[in-house]
């Protein structure tokens, strides 16, 4: 769908999220370069979908031939936090086995050109800090993990 008054066009998949609420992703387009925003999403496995799966199939093909640009995608809470009190949200350890399931259908390298942002930490500061180390870590697939700055302009 193209935007009104720019030159961007958006797709918007469904993700899985605690219910009764609903949650997307939007997959935003100018020209030929892609980006990726995630809003809050549970991992497949506990959510009992196949939501990020089908986001994964539909996006392969850009990864593939480098045209997503970034991928911005929540991580609230540490890997502490127990499974049933996630609400739809991820954390370090499910976040890459998503990112696993991405990679093996377009390959690490092609995984390690897409820089993943690493969005909705939840505060306080040492949660967003443990995230970041257990995100290290855990990071098998040698990802490039951005971690934004209120305020501070994204370059990559």
């Amino acid at each position: 769908m193209a935007l009104p008054e720019t030159a961007l066009r958006v797709r918007t998949f469904p993700l899985s999220h605690a219910r009764p609420y609903e949650s997307a992703a939007f997959l935003l387009r100018s020209h030929d370069d892609y980006l990726l925003y995630l809003g809050d999403t549970g991992a497949d496995e506990l959510e009992q979908s196949h939501q990020l799966q089908a986001l994964w199939q539909a996006i392969g093909p850009l990864v593939r031939a480098g045209q997503l640009k970034a991928l911005f995608i929540e991580t609230s809470y540490a890997n502490e936090q127990p499974e049933k009190l996630l609400f739809g949200h991820l954390t370090p350890a499910r976040l890459m086995q998503e990112l696993a399931a991405l990679g093996q259908l377009v390959g690490p390298g092609a995984m390690r050109a897409v820089p993943i942002v690493i969005t909705h930490r939840k505060p306080p500061a040492a949660n967003e800090a443990t995230i970041a180390r257990q995100l290290a870590a855990a990071n098998a697939l040698g990802l490039r993990l951005v971690y934004p700055v209120q305020g501070q302009r994204l370059q990559f």
